[in-house]
């Protein structure tokens, strides 16, 4: 019979593995996506138990009661599921103009991973040079009350589940008038 001590002995045992160069082949390199989704996702590697197609209309609250959300969906149109978003032309120069140059922004510097605060004018230029030193992210984009919430509606399964809509407070989202991204101004949490 093995002892205790053997068989801790043994679970503590791993077949170490050593990655060189050769057998890694990087897919993103400095935050650039370097592969197609579209590719990934008809590839025969993954087959097709690996995300699951659904059609607008077939993803409702029943089907989410039922089913959860136990595997990543793919929605090849957006027909059916009560969605609004601008049209392909619209630009970052478009959504600067819907919430305004002088908005600040929540950026991170993708190497240091600092947050910076930078004006909607300042992105613009950043996002329009091809030529950058650094390569930020915008963390989040606060626009409701402004042009921009006339162009984005999330769809209809979101906006039945979403506790902010549903559980929050009528009054304090009614008070906020001003789009904000200072917490201290925030009446609600709009972020949903």
């Amino acid at each position: 019979m093995e002892s205790l001590q053997d068989r801790g002995r043994s679970l503590r045992v791993k077949e170490r593995r050593h990655y060189t160069d050769d057998c890694l082949q990087d897919e993103e390199i400095e935050g650039r996506r370097l592969f197609s989704v579209e590719e990934k996702l008809t590839s025969n590697q993954f087959g097709n138990f690996f995300v699951k197609e659904m059609k607008g209309e077939d993803f409702s609250l029943k089907y989410l009661q039922e089913h959860g959300l136990e595997d990543p969906l793919v929605f090849k149109e957006k027909s059916g599921l009560g969605m609004r978003m601008p049209s392909e032309n619209f630009t970052v120069n478009d959504v600067r103009q819907c919430v305004g140059s002088r908005r600040m922004l929540d950026v991170m510097d993708v190497t240091t991973q600092r947050d910076v605060e930078m004006p909607m004018k300042d992105w613009c230029k950043y996002f329009e040079n091809t030529d950058r030193e650094k390569l930020l992210n915008v963390i989040s984009l606060e626009f409701s009350h402004t042009r921009l919430e006339h162009y984005v509606e999330s769809p209809t399964v979101v906006r039945q589940v979403d506790w902010i809509d549903w559980m929050w407070p009528p009054h304090l989202k009614k008070s906020q008038t001003e789009a904000t991204n200072a917490i201290e101004d925030m009446k609600y949490p709009k972020v949903q």
